[in-house]
């Protein structure tokens, strides 16, 4: 972490803004070793690979989830073998992910690869990107971070980045960061450590439906938002009012993951529940998604490609086609879908 973070920062048992900072190691690009501690009431937060631990006092669900992921073995290769996401991993796997989210074209973004759904996610995330027309002075928070190739893109741009995750995901950062730098921090969803009105935008991708209190984490994404921010979310999961909860969910939750299927109008109100006046939830191209996909697999052109092709290349007849889809997918299945909320 770098010494500015502590900007707009607060405690999680005080709320106190001043901190001290007891350095143990740095470097020229950030403190790697350390504590973080509250001028007021003592509390100490660790500062370990550059990386502050604000995870206090979690839940059950938190702590489950963190422990689950921790245990994961993540990573697979061609040949079957399996590795966690280890300071060893992150090593041996950097190239790898210094490829995120699109991918190297190698096995791992491809079919049946740790990290294909990733990769034919992409184009959904650089769309959402360029929407967002990103001028370098945006304050930005990603929540959920995981590896963090969303902060690294936002960093990239020049903007003021902070990556928040649960997981030793987060670890992968340090790749990152050397080539363009954001502060990274280990932090709960529902409790961040942050003063009101503080980011210009906040950012999540595929990390909401583990919250099993939307309002809650809508509530803080609302607070620490400044007037005119945004939040932005794209491929949570969802489901459609007449759709079943799939199985997977209970498979998931008896491993310790907290992922969860709401419907799209239940995530409209947990926005304006939270304190969102402005919750637009948008459906997005299928025809990218189609093609995404099956160009990640290594499709022939068909016609059905050949169709998705045409679809990409006249808009216009898509987006009049999309508006008979709508109905039906809020009823059974709404796929490739984009939340943004404004304050």
């Amino acid at each position: 972490m770098r010494k500015s973070l502590l900007d707009n920062l607060i405690c999680l048992d005080c709320k106190n803004s001043s901190f001290s900072v007891a350095e143990d190691e740095s470097n020229q690009l950030e403190i790697l070793n350390g504590r973080l501690i509250c001028n007021k009431c003592g509390s100490s937060y660790q500062i370990s690979g550059g990386i502050v631990n604000f995870l206090r006092n979690m839940n059950k669900a938190v702590s489950r989830e963190r422990e689950a992921m921790d245990i994961d073995d993540y990573i697979s290769d061609e040949q079957g073998n399996k590795y966690k996401i280890t300071d060893d991993s992150i090593r041996q796997f950097s190239e790898v992910f210094f490829s995120l989210p699109e991918g190297d074209g190698s096995y791992f973004f491809k079919k049946g690869g740790s990290f294909q759904t990733i990769a034919e996610a992409s184009d959904r995330f650089y769309s959402t990107l360029g929407q967002l027309s990103i001028t370098g002075k945006e304050k930005v928070l990603e929540i959920g971070a995981s590896f963090s190739y969303a902060s690294f893109k936002f960093a990239q741009k020049g903007c003021s980045v902070v990556a928040t995750d649960i997981s030793n995901y987060l670890k992968v950062s340090n790749l990152f960061v050397k080539k363009a730098y954001y502060d990274r921090m280990f932090s709960d969803m529902h409790s961040i450590p942050f003063a009101d009105n503080t980011f210009d935008i906040v950012f999540a991708a595929a990390v909401l439906h583990h919250s099993k209190d939307l309002k809650k984490v809508f509530g803080e994404i609302h607070r620490v938002l400044r007037p005119g921010g945004r939040l932005v979310l794209i491929n949570e999961t969802s489901r459609g009012i007449l759709e079943r909860v799939h199985p997977v969910y209970k498979e998931m939750e008896e491993k310790g993951y907290g992922d969860t299927a709401y419907t799209l109008a239940e995530w409209g109100k947990a926005a304006h529940d939270g304190g969102f006046k402005k919750a637009k939830i948008e459906l997005l191209s299928l025809a990218d998604d189609y093609v995404t996909r099956r160009k990640n697999r290594g499709a022939k052109l068909d016609f059905k490609l050949r169709l998705a092709y045409f679809f990409k290349k006249h808009r216009g007849f898509e987006k009049f086609l999309l508006w008979f889809t709508i109905l039906p997918r809020f009823l059974t299945r709404p796929k490739s879908w984009r939340l943004i909320c404004y304050k």
